[in-house]
């Protein structure tokens, strides 16, 4: 039986980072590393912070897959893409999306064209640069209520309750808002009320949904107010954060389901996902089936939606990690023997 691959735990550093949150990073690579070297891996650890060729010299990429645990990149909208695209020059397999669909889903309005062109449901919507934009002629009334946030912005940055409004006065002001406390255009679309469900996909070839899993809104009586905001996400004992838990296994009918894999694996594939990402959907009243958002790199800590989807499924951390790996080592096996058919040819 052949060994696992020696793999190398590519991460970033951040100077605005507290010496707290760079001990955190630290753990979280040292625990993968021994997760993965406890299921039979040879693994090294590469930190950086924007330049990646130093971190990765002393690894052979004829030898080694790259974990990529970049999340972004201090001061770069799409730095995670441009690591990716500096990874694939140097000859290095990675692990996760390639710059391509980094770069396109990094840009909500992209996104939405995108989905719309394809025939994917997403929530009509458009983008506004300057809050003087929104008038009669811009805005469809039927598009009411809304929900604004940054254009490309991750991790509900500048979303709050007050997001979501109802008329174009309050909907030039939030755009306003966003423009003014992120610096970039502001996104505005058609604010689905209903369930909102995560569906975390991995594989290449045929890939497969893992247990979706869904924000339990059923705390907050007002239905406007059932948004994951920035609170409920990343500031612990916050009244968002303790109101909004995860449901692991939700109840939803088997033709709900069928259309959610559907309209799922649709937008993975025609996003040219690989490996793995996460789609997040709203389902209104009437089980409409609605894209609002395409991640394809999501958080994978062990306390992250994909991971904790994987462990519903049946997998430990290091298995699941363990088993991207072996989608990027099939992937890193077919351009080799490209690579030596080609030698052989030229020879």
């Amino acid at each position: 039986m052949r060994s696992p691959a020696p793999v190398v735990i590519l991460y970033n550093d951040y100077t605005t980072w507290t010496e707290q949150e760079r001990r955190e990073a630290d753990a979280l690579a040292e625990h993968l590393a021994n997760e993965l070297a406890a299921l039979g891996h040879r693994v090294a650890i590469a930190r950086f912070w924007k330049d990646v060729r130093p971190a990765l010299a002393p690894f052979d990429p004829e030898e080694w897959i790259v974990f990529n645990w970049c999340e972004g990149v201090e001061g770069e909208i799409d730095g995670d893409a441009r690591v990716c695209a500096e990874m694939d020059a140097m000859g290095y397999t990675y692990t996760g999306n390639p710059p391509y669909a980094l770069r396109l889903s990094v840009q909500k309005h992209r996104v939405k064209r995108f989905l719309q062109r394809y025939g994917i449901p997403t929530p009509p919507g458009r983008g506004f640069r300057s809050p003087d934009e929104v008038n009669e002629r811009t805005w469809n009334p039927a598009w009411f209520p809304a929900i604004v946030k940054p254009v490309s912005q991750h991790c509900s940055v500048a979303v709050t309750r007050e997001a979501v409004v109802h008329d174009l006065e309050a909907l030039r002001a939030r755009v306003a808002y966003v423009i003014e406390t992120v610096k970039e255009p502001a996104l505005a679309e058609r604010f689905i009320v209903g369930r909102e469900i995560n569906v975390g996909i991995w594989g290449n070839g045929r890939p497969q949904v893992l247990p979706l899993r869904e924000i339990d809104f059923s705390r907050l009586s007002n239905p406007y107010h059932h948004i994951v905001t920035w609170e409920s996400k990343w500031v612990p004992n916050s009244f968002d954060w303790q109101a909004m838990p995860v449901i692991t296994q939700p109840v939803i009918s088997e033709s709900l389901r069928q259309r959610i894999h559907e309209v799922s694996l649709r937008t993975y594939r025609v996003f040219r996902c690989r490996d793995y990402a996460r789609v997040d959907l709203r389902v209104d009243a009437e089980e409409n089936v609605w894209v609002v958002d395409v991640n394809p790199n999501p958080d994978i800590t062990p306390s992250g939606g994909f991971i904790g989807a994987c462990n519903t499924a049946g997998y430990t951390y290091g298995e699941a990690i363990s088993r991207i790996i072996r989608m990027a080592v099939a992937r890193h096996n077919r351009q080799r023997t490209l690579r030596q058919r080609v030698l052989a040819l030229a020879a």
